[in-house]
């Protein structure tokens, strides 16, 4: 007997509220906010148990038809779909490496990195037991340094897909690994838009690519690895899906995927295909509009829009960048920044108040993360902390 209590008092019983969030998808936010046919998939998926194996199976077919690829999985994220790709090159899928990892002594494990490209999600790779190999440095890496670090040792190459302006490209590391034979993972977790960044970079000639479910609207705690089927395979002989059964080898068993992540991923990538994105940037614009309308009062405010996606591609803006005039604001962008979060309800935008670098002068508030009207309560919050405007 439940004696009358509601899941739907869980917050308030955590003593935990809610979040206005116009910073990003972060997972430290919750990823996305899962709606509609989403919702209802998840729904549906719970009333009753099924055979969690058939149903990743259907789904990564499923998810692999619609993006006219080879083969797909959806993984508990991105990272988890790098450590999955990161394993099925060491082991190929084969049985008695499979057992061994993460241990990789005495295997090709070194994964090279472009220096253009490090980020702190390429840790991954080492999840699996990989090597990480950085090639060049940071604003001169090569094509030339990328080749002079494969050895015999070298397991494949890892690209992530946003990097620099400048940076080596996508089309020179794939021919890299193509001249090498080496399999070639990409990092692509953020890379939902425009929709052929879903299958480009396997149809390519990439091995894997990863994506990240919260920026297509999955919610936290899914995630989708495409590539070839041989790849795929080989990679989910390192999932959780064959820790059951008689040959429970697989180190992957921590990465589980329940069947409301998998149901949430197949569900949310159909609807985000099949949505006019057009309009979604409308929305964008008219709550960016808003917020502005109401701040251009402030005389040491000035304002751009931007785009605040990681991505390869320019698209049109979901930020609102203001910029504050030092001399004569009455506050700090720092105290800003600490007021909006400490107030009721609490925002949360760039930069993070836990991460206001002391010289930086700019806010951007993301509005792909917000419901409607939410931006008129930012710019109403921004106006009382700002009243003292022309001091």
């Amino acid at each position: 007997m439940s004696g009358g209590w509601s899941g739907r008092q869980v917050l308030s019983d955590l003593g935990i509220g809610p979040v206005i969030n116009a910073h990003n998808d972060l997972t430290g936010l919750g990823g996305s906010l899962p709606r509609g046919p989403v919702l209802e998939a998840i729904a549906a998926a719970n009333q009753a148990f099924i055979e969690v194996e058939s149903l990743s199976d259907a789904a990564g077919e499923a998810i692999a038809e619609m993006l006219g690829i080879e083969a797909a999985l959806v993984t508990p994220g991105a990272a988890a779909g790098a450590v999955l790709a990161t394993a099925a090159c060491i082991t190929g899928g084969r049985d008695d490496l499979v057992a061994r990892i993460p241990d990789t002594t005495g295997m090709a494990s070194e994964f090279v990195v472009p220096a253009d490209r490090r980020t702190f999600y390429d840790r991954s790779l080492e999840g699996a037991g990989g090597k990480i190999v950085l090639a060049g440095e940071v604003g001169s890496t090569t094509a030339s340094d990328i080749e002079g670090c494969i050895t015999e040792r070298t397991a494949g190459i890892f690209f992530y897909a946003p990097g620099a302006p400048d940076a080596v490209s996508f089309e020179q590391v794939l021919g890299i690994a193509t001249r090498h034979d080496l399999p070639l993972i990409v990092d692509a977790a953020e890379q939902v838009y425009p929709l052929e960044n879903f299958s480009k970079y396997v149809r390519a000639g990439a091995d894997f690519a990863t994506y990240s479910g919260k920026f297509f609207g999955a919610g936290s705690m899914a995630g989708i690895l495409t590539g070839t089927a041989e790849g795929i395979a080989a990679a989910r002989k390192n999932s959780y899906l064959a820790f059951e059964g008689p040959n429970a080898l697989a180190f992957g068993r921590h990465m589980k995927v329940g069947r409301s992540e998998i149901v949430a991923a197949y569900a949310a990538l159909k609807q985000w295909l099949d949505m006019d994105h057009e309009e979604r940037f409308r929305r964008y614009r008219r709550l960016l509009d808003n917020m502005r309308t109401r701040l251009e009062g402030f005389s040491f405010l000035s304002f751009a829009y931007a785009d605040g996606s990681v991505t390869s591609e320019s698209k049109p803006p979901d930020s609102l960048r203001i910029t504050f005039d030092r001399s004569r604001s009455p506050k700090s962008l720092a105290e800003v920044v600490r007021e909006l979060h400490q107030g009721e309800p609490c925002i949360i935008l760039r930069p993070h108040y836990q991460w206001v670098d002391p010289d930086r002068d700019y806010m951007d508030i993301r509005v792909s993360t917000l419901q409607d009207g939410q931006e008129m309560i930012i710019a109403e919050r921004m106006a009382e902390i700002l009243e003292d405007r022309d001091r």
